[in-house]
């Protein structure tokens, strides 16, 4: 079976779980030097862009927004290719998108993640929401309390266990629900790894640089 690691965003940069461990990186390119280069990698973040401002982001935000359901509004929009390098809302309006405080604050860790990724490397690195892994554990019904509050910290690490998930020492520079997370990330990597995770679409169609834009869990 090949390695698989779970990636998720953190103050620091980015928290790996692999083998478990977990490790903080500065960067994505980092977090994949650190990993072995057959390692099969989850990240919750956007891979592949759509061109222009979409209402909604993604078909597959929107899909997944649907299959989340009570949960939906943990899915943010991806923003637009032409809005990378923005710093402002009023910088991202004159370029074309639309974006949420959230969205903006996150292009940062998009842009990381883009600047990377080739049509070569989505052969084994994938986006994953970790709410759709953290459902499918839950026999397919999405975790209502908030991650970062006691119940809902508690209910993850639950299923986490039953799915033989070991989480593992929380790194400097990475929250506890950032670590939760990248070990449900890990669990759906193991899944995508062995040919049992789910997907959506059926059929990916491909951004302007031929990235899939395709969810995985």
């Amino acid at each position: 079976m090949l390695p698989e690691a779970g990636v998720d965003g953190c103050r620091a940069g980015w928290v790996a779980v692999h083998q478990g461990h977990a490790t903080v990186h500065r960067d994505f390119a980092a977090v994949l030097g650190a990993l072995p280069d057959d390692a099969v990698i989850a990240v919750d973040m956007p891979i592949g862009l759509a061109d222009r401002h979409e209402q909604g982001g993604r078909d597959i935000d929107r899909a997944a927004r649907t299959h989340l359901g009570p949960k939906r509004n943990s899915v943010f929009s991806a923003p637009p290719r032409c809005v990378l390098g923005a710093r402002t809302l009023a910088e991202a309006r004159r370029r074309g998108g639309r974006l949420t405080l959230q969205t903006l604050n996150l292009l940062p860790r998009i842009e990381d993640v883009d600047r990377v990724m080739t049509v070569r490397l989505q052969s084994r690195v994938f986006e994953v929401h970790p709410e759709l892994s953290f459902a499918a554990m839950n026999d397919g019904q999405p975790v209502l309390a908030p991650k970062r509050s006691p119940a809902g910290s508690k209910h993850r690490r639950g299923l986490l266990a039953r799915a033989g998930v070991a989480v593992p020492d929380k790194p400097p520079g990475a929250a506890h629900d950032d670590l939760l997370d990248a070990c449900a990330l890990a669990w759906s990597a193991r899944r995508i790894a062995d040919g049992t995770a789910s997907r959506i679409p059926d059929a990916p169609t491909r951004d302007g640089r031929g990235l899939r834009l395709e969810l995985r869990w």
